[in-house]
């Protein structure tokens, strides 16, 4: 049986023999394209190359993209591991041209190497061609180059044959090859069956698509100056049929995930689920594709979050956790199955390996965290289902399904569960509506925000700008060959006006890599502006933010362009210990240590990365020690520009979120650190001075953040921290050394004055007439205290003062109301256990919080509500008396 890996292999050795460069897949992560939450096809990482932006040294390419697909027509998350071919994470196979080869050549590669001996080797007579309706060329193409019959050749609607990058920009037909599986289903009523058919009888493998018009906004189609080709196979698809199986979880991709899923859950339960059956298969699938995605997320730096892309990576793995627990699999699971995925996938993702740690941990703390959440969300869809059968209700809306689903982890089949025991039913299409209104929220900030300049700089007369800065350099003439106004073109700006410019060449460093831009003057013969930032409109295309100062500017004005030169100074050295931190945090922490974003400013830098633990004190200590030990030996930083595949196969790493041309920029520090990196650097690393590190926090899930200052901004905080010290020795009348024992001893004297304070105002609040049983009345047969109002007690005091009057009151209510600081006002309620239910604390303090303009709720037999000062506080507690005594009533039925 010829596997997954050689399948691959032979795809991309085939069209590298045919004058293809193959290009590394990229990462899940979108690179600079917001638009996208996740990678979703080969063709996304050459975009701007079909949109003419970014020209590359190559006009064929072939790659094995990873892909993400979670919502679409075909990719419904609920339908994964029930189907044989629905899945999140896959494989797309694709061969590409850039202007170069079209139609004729792209179906004679395809053909060739589906069918030949020495490749694929697929009967002809099993494979089956649609075309585009209208696509005459290519219908020919088929039936004069393959030879494919017309009985096995189809034209379909621009539904199905058509493509587009979006509503406008490049798109043209297809043509899809499909494999007929066997014998035409006998729930299938289209006779004769054929490609297009839904029953599953055909199969597409491989779709061509011919890019060779320009859609215009009224919907007019302009034929491409230069046409491209983009193709696109699912590894998987092509796996189950040269593998001959039925399904693509039975393919060698998914197999051994399976077996060792069963194996676990065997050990687990004792039972060893069957793959081959009902919900044991169902389970099994969903387990096997959803760790293969969580796997590859997060070796590409998601982490497990509330929105957006951590979002989606949390909702699979909570699905995952539900599909073993209900093969037995309690306790966690998904961390030991991603060694599974790293040995079965690292052949291609070699990369995954130096992740397996931080995978593992990663998936084990949020299943663990899921496994608390679960239990509290599950109790919660008992007593919703429970309230709407006491009140005669027969359906859980929508909104508090989703609720359930979104606030506390319950997977919507299990609201149905509970809903079903109850005899209820859920409200999906309210549930979905919700969930809609999430996609959109999670979508939200990763939409292009596109610069509203855009529009005008596409009819620039400017395609690039080159950038002159590298090694320090900033100062030069240049010509302006463009100017903006708001989101206009004009020709020239007039001083006190804003706005943008773009020179024929710069020294400014447009923001990119986390590195902010330059800021600096622009002089020309009859006006000056000041650059307040630099910002790239698209790649090689810097944009100027100016004010002017004086005089004009006008298109075609030679310039002096003059960066900051101490900012940018300030700002090379904090780039440079950027690279310092990140090398040093791998070789201290380890090599699964990863950046998840920066910021580098003058003298100041943000560094993000993925660890799933803190990092104690001493660790910290030993990467600051590291790095400004490399800064004294005062080492060499070396640039060098070179393809990015010698760069990568050199050891460069590539930051998280950038997006790399062919040809990069290389930054090494040598026995140290090796970068991808276009930003400015000093030549040596003497030049930063020191480098100071802020104790290191949790930002999100799995994700780190260290600050650290450089150069003057380190003196200037290593100043102000002697200075305080030195206030602090001398309030204390310690020396130095003596100063934190001291100031210890001082805090902990005055929490200890504090709780014997506070003690002291609960034993003269319970010894008071409000505390006794003299006021205690009867309502209803229940015991009521409702004490005087007391004052300045915090709500530690208050809890006290309340747990007092319960030893003296065993059976009754309470409400306790205070007088806080800053005109806040605290009230807590006390039931006994024996009047649970009918009455419940959190109830009633709900509703006494709107006398004090508040909000609160509890538990059933202590609850707290928080307000402010209205005026009388007395009148308040006895308006409350009145409110407690009607729901006593009511809930006793009187």
């Amino acid at each position: 049986m010829i596997t997954a890996t050689e399948i691959r292999r032979r795809f991309l050795s085939f069209f590298e023999e045919h004058g293809h460069q193959v290009v590394s897949s990229s990462p899940l992560v979108p690179a600079q394209d917001p638009t996208l939450l996740f990678t979703n096809a080969g063709m996304n990482q050459f975009k701007d190359t079909f949109l003419g932006r970014e020209p590359r040294p190559y006009v064929r390419a072939a790659t094995s993209q990873k892909c993400m697909r979670v919502s679409g027509k075909h990719n419904d998350l609920e339908q994964v591991g029930r189907t044989p071919r629905h899945h999140t994470f896959f494989e797309m196979l694709g061969n590409f041209s850039f202007g170069d080869y079209f139609k004729k050549d792209a179906i004679a590669f395809g053909w060739d190497l589906l069918t030949s001996p020495s490749h694929y080797g697929l009967p002809k007579d099993k494979l089956f061609v649609t075309v585009f309706r209208e696509d005459d060329e290519a219908y020919d193409l088929w039936r004069k180059g393959p030879g494919v019959p017309e009985a096995r050749l189809a034209r379909l609607g621009e539904a199905d044959n058509f493509w587009s990058m979006g509503e406008t920009g490049p798109c043209g037909p297809c043509s899809e090859i499909y494999v007929d599986r066997g014998k035409q289903p006998i729930a299938c009523t289209v006779s004769p069956c054929a490609p297009g058919c839904d029953c599953g009888r055909f199969m597409e493998i491989w779709n061509l698509v011919f890019m060779q018009y320009d859609r215009q906004a009224d919907g007019k189609l302009v034929p491409l100056a230069r046409t491209g080709v983009d193709t696109g196979m699912g590894l998987e698809r092509l796996s189950a049929v040269l593998q001959g199986v039925e399904s693509n979880y039975d393919t060698d991709l998914f197999t051994p995930i399976v077996a060792a899923a069963a194996r676990l859950a065997e050990e687990a339960s004792g039972r060893r689920p069957d793959p081959s059956q009902g919900d044991d298969r169902v389970g099994l699938q969903v387990i096997a594709d959803h760790v293969r995605a969580l796997t590859f997320l997060i070796g590409d730096g998601v982490v497990p979050g509330n929105d957006g892309r951590g979002y989606v990576l949390r909702r699979i793995l909570r699905r995952a956790i539900r599909f073993g627990r209900a093969l037995g699999m309690e306790r966690p699971f998904l961390g030991t199955l991603s060694g599974t995925v790293i040995e079965l996938m690292e052949p291609a993702y070699p990369d995954l390996s130096a992740h397996r740690t931080a995978i593992a941990a990663t998936l084990l703390r949020e299943e663990e965290r899921f496994a608390g959440t679960l239990a509290i969300g599950l109790a919660k869809v008992e007593a919703l289902a429970a309230a709407l059968r006491k009140d005669g209700k027969g359906t859980i809306p929508g909104p508090e399904a989703f609720r359930l689903y979104d606030t506390f982890g319950v997977p919507f089949d299990l609201v149905k569960d509970v809903a079903q025991a109850w005899k209820l039913d859920v409200d999906e299409p309210g549930f979905e509506r919700e969930m809609e209104e999430q996609r959109s929220r999670s979508r939200k900030g990763m939409k292009e925000i596109a610069a509203p300049l855009a529009g005008a700089l596409a009819t620039s007369p400017i395609a690039s700008s080159e950038f002159t800065g590298y090694v320090n350099h900033v100062v030069e003439e240049a010509r302006v060959v463009a100017l903006l106004r708001g989101e206009a073109l004009v020709e020239e700006l007039r001083q006190g006006e804003k706005g943008g410019v773009l020179l024929s060449h710069t020294p400014f460093y447009a923001e990119s890599g986390g590195q902010i831009g330059d800021a600096g003057t622009l002089t020309a013969s009859g006006g000056a502006a000041a650059v307040s930032d630099t910002q790239a409109v698209r790649r090689g295309l810097p944009l100027h933010q100016v004010t002017v100062l004086e005089g004009r500017l006008r298109v075609g004005d030679l310039v002096r362009a003059e960066v900051d030169k101490s900012r940018r100074l300030a700002t090379t050295r904090a780039h440079d210990a950027t690279h310092l931190v990140h090398a040093a945090l791998r070789e201290v922490v380890g090599t699964h240590v990863k950046q998840a974003g920066s910021l580098v400013e003058a003298d100041r830098l943000r560094f993000d990365f993925t660890h799933y633990a803190s990092l104690p004190e001493e660790i910290q200590r030993q990467v600051e020690d590291l790095v400004n030990d490399v800064v004294r030996q005062d080492l060499p930083i070396r640039s060098a520009v070179m393809p990015l595949d010698e760069a990568l196969r050199k050891g460069a790493l590539a930051f998280f979120g950038d997006k790399y041309a062919d040809i990069v920029r290389v930054v090494e520090i040598p026995g140290f650190s090796m970068e991808l990196c276009g930003g400015t650097h000093a030549s040596t690393t003497g030049s930063i001075g020191v480098v100071r590190l802020a104790p290191e926090r949790g930002i999100a899930a799995g994700t780190r953040r260290v600050e650290a200052l450089t150069g003057a901004l380190a003196l200037d905080e290593a100043r102000d921290e002697r200075r305080a010290l030195a206030g602090v020795t001398a309030a204390l009348h310690v020396d130095r050394s003596a100063a934190p024992e001291a100031l210890a001893r001082l805090v902990e004297q005055n929490r200890a004055l504090q709780r014997e304070i506070e003690r002291l105002k609960v034993a003269i609040a319970s010894g008071e007439g409000g505390g006794g049983v003299e006021e205690v009345r009867e309502v209803a047969g229940v015991r009521v205290l409702v004490p005087k109002v007391q004052r300045g007690l915090d709500k530690g005091a208050l809890r006290a003062l309340v747990d007092r009057n319960r030893e003296r009151l065993p059976s009754g209510v309470i409400v306790q109301w205070a007088a806080q600081e800053e005109d806040r006002v605290q009230v807590t309620t006390s039931v006994s256990k024996d009047l649970i239910p009918p009455l419940h604390a959190g109830e009633i303090v709900k509703a006494l919080a709107p006398l004090v303009e508040g909000r609160g709720g509890g538990r059933a037999d202590m609850a707290e509500a928080g307000g402010r000062r209205t005026g009388d506080l007395e009148g308040v507690r006895e308006k409350s008396i009145s409110i407690l005594e009607n729901l006593i009533r009511e809930a006793r039925g009187q």
